[in-house]
């Protein structure tokens, strides 16, 4: 028989989950699963539908496994899905709630009473709850897609999971999903959100990659404007922030000290609030020498922080995340009448066109504003230009690729097509051999550049989605993954972001070029626009 206060406290959600469950612990050993600090937090807090931002190995997916056992054990017809980056992954988070359930009567060694009270009403849930057979778990398909128990209840994976209802949706890793497999990451939001009711409950967690772009930007900007709310409805998500710092486990006991930029960083810190031990600052500095420009993407102090962070190979991220750093992104600043202004172009004739609008005087460069689109005709581009010309004034020049020059079929050029069109001051850039000098020169002008805000708004395709704005195309702009169709490791990926980044570097082939130059312009003065 069970003892009567073991039984009172079965109805405490809480309490099963703290006393009732093992896990494997980080170095492969057996314990029952105790809550940290972030993990109570976030259950404590858990709204219906929850984002939770954070660093890495704090322990919120275990919780979340912890939690969905908990409620299929508890509750008939409880219906809980998982969704991850890949099959493999979330075939592991399946694996966490399997050895929780397969172990309810574990007994260790020496267990004393109390562990053995444990034990045997572990035993009792888990002869009630008969989770079926590895073989029954699913009558077709992938067995290792579902666990289902004898109550009803049932838990599903999958990368998608578009259809049926769930009273419990764990998505993790998000952010990966929404650069490396962005229409997933869209299927995500508009298909296994959706078979959420409004009182049941999504947790969506994940470390950020991407910057300031992507589904999960999109989903966690939104949950972090939703705090400011006196009320969140049902369909509101919660954010939860989850630092490095929050876990304790983050330090280390020993002698050291660290490098002077590691101080500037800690001190900055300690001005913002957060004053941190000399183990918790020589476990980041020591961690930072192994993970270089990825440690803030892995291990955020802050949301903005994370945010700021490109992907895994950025070509101009350490570039963007200093300009961040010395308030150079984002500026009020205005524009200079009397120095000449400049456009840079990427081209498509019915693909994708971006263009820059750009200064460059007393050894900075100034880029005022962007624009980017696709499958639209070159009158829409050039009256863009017109635009900006009534804005800001005359442009000295606009500097295109070397195929501006080709002709077509028809025996036409980009650049007779512009003038036809009433732009003139068109230069033809020379072709760079090796892309990558271009890439090192716009580098070393990026050292030296201040971004408008205008350059950081976010553009509508033409099928009403949200597409980057310039300065994000630069932070997203990688080499293609190892083996990515063929591409080796030092090849830059073509996707969304290149065609802004290449008009970017079309400037810096331009400045090099010699083409970047003081030009006299016969206009009356204007006064500078804020």
């Amino acid at each position: 028989m069970v003892a009567p206060l073991l039984q009172g406290r079965l109805d405490d959600p809480l309490w099963r989950i703290q006393n009732l469950y093992w896990i494997e612990n980080k170095s492969g050993r057996m314990q029952r699963f105790r809550m940290n600090a972030a993990q109570l937090r976030l259950h404590r807090n858990m709204w219906h539908r929850n984002a939770v931002l954070k660093a890495r190995q704090l322990g919120i997916s275990t919780y979340v496994a912890m939690l969905m056992l908990d409620q299929c054990l508890f509750t008939p017809n409880f219906h809980a899905g998982i969704i991850d980056k890949s099959l493999p992954d979330a075939e592991q988070k399946l694996e966490k709630l399997r050895f929780a359930w397969e172990n309810l009567d574990y007994l260790p060694p020496g267990a004393g009473a109390g562990e053995r009270a444990l034990a045997y009403l572990g035993g009792l849930i888990k002869q009630r709850s008969g989770a079926l057979k590895r073989g029954e778990w699913h009558p077709v398909g992938d067995a290792r897609t579902r666990m289902a128990f004898a109550n009803g209840s049932d838990i599903r994976l999958g990368t998608t999971l578009r259809g049926g209802t769930l009273q419990l949706l764990h998505v993790s890793e998000l952010a990966h999903v929404s650069v490396h497999a962005p229409w997933r990451a869209r299927e995500i939001r508009t298909g296994a959100v959706n078979t959420v009711p409004a009182d049941g409950r999504i947790i969506l967690e994940s470390t950020h990659e991407g910057g300031r772009y992507g589904v999960n930007y999109e989903m966690m900007q939104q949950a972090m404007e939703n705090a400011a709310k006196d009320e969140l409805s049902p369909l509101d998500f919660r954010f939860f922030f989850f630092s490095w710092f929050d876990n304790p486990e983050y330090t280390l006991n020993a002698r050291g000290g660290w490098s002077d930029a590691a101080a500037a960083y800690f001190e900055k810190l300690a001005q913002e609030g957060t004053v941190l031990s000399h183990g918790q600052k020589l476990w980041y500095s020591r961690m930072e020498r192994t993970m270089g420009a990825a440690m803030r993407q892995e291990y955020p102090s802050s949301p903005e922080e994370a945010f700021s962070t490109g992907n895994d190979g950025a070509i101009y991220g350490a570039q963007v995340a200093m300009l961040r750093e010395q308030g150079r992104i984002g500026a009020e600043m205005a524009y200079a009448p009397a120095e000449p202004l400049y456009t840079a172009w990427d081209l498509g004739l019915s693909d994708h066109t971006a263009i820059w609008l750009v200064q460059s005087y007393g050894g900075q460069v100034y880029w005022l504003n962007h624009y980017a689109a696709n499958q639209l005709p070159l009158e829409h581009y050039a009256a863009k230009i017109r635009e900006w010309e009534a804005r800001y004034g005359p442009v000295a020049a606009h500097f295109l690729p070397h195929d501006a020059a080709h002709r077509d079929p028809h025996g036409h050029s980009y650049v007779e097509s512009l003038a036809r069109e009433g732009i003139g001051n068109v230069r033809v850039v020379p072709r760079t051999p090796d892309v990558w000098r271009g890439i090192n020169t716009l580098r070393g002008l990026l050292a030296r550049s201040w971004f408008h805000r205008d350059t950081m708004q976010p553009r509508v395709n033409l099928r009403g989605e949200k597409e980057p704005g310039g300065l994000t195309c630069l932070e997203m702009y990688r080499t293609a993954p190892a083996g990515a169709s063929g591409a080796c490791r030092e090849a830059p990926l073509h996707d969304a972001a290149s065609h802004s980044a290449d008009a970017a570097r079309m400037f810096a082939e331009a400045f090099s070029h010699g083409l970047v130059a003081p030009v006299t312009l016969h206009r009356a003065p204007r006064r500078a626009l804020m």
